[in-house]
């Protein structure tokens, strides 16, 4: 493996990346299908370059973070308000008072 056509394979995968506004995640078979089959890079450079699409497009975030779509936490639903506690109908419970034996309190 010749590290300059390496490094020419990964150049022109950022150039296709970033001319082609591309994700990361995507598959060489849809690459292939949105930047053309004449200009794609043609798999058998892939292969002897990185032995596999997903070791390139890995090559790819490395050398251009910036391609990687950072992921923004979604803001947190907005909770409607409790409701009103309701006016109570009935007066609160008197705990009993215990008898003991022969009508004696304990």
């Amino acid at each position: 493996m010749a590290i300059r056509q390496k490094k020419t394979v990964l150049d022109l995968a950022i150039k296709h990346f970033t001319e082609f506004g591309l994700p990361l995640d995507i598959e060489y078979k849809s690459y292939a299908t949105i930047v053309g089959a004449s200009e794609a890079i043609a798999p058998m450079s892939v292969k002897r370059s990185f032995k596999a699409w997903k070791n390139l497009v890995h090559a790819v975030r490395l050398k251009c973070p910036e391609l990687a779509v950072k992921l923004v936490p979604a803001p947190e639903p907005v909770k409607p308000p409790k409701p009103a506690p309701k006016a109570e109908g009935k007066p609160a419970v008197k705990p009993a008072v215990k008898e003991g034996v022969n009508g004696k309190d304990i």
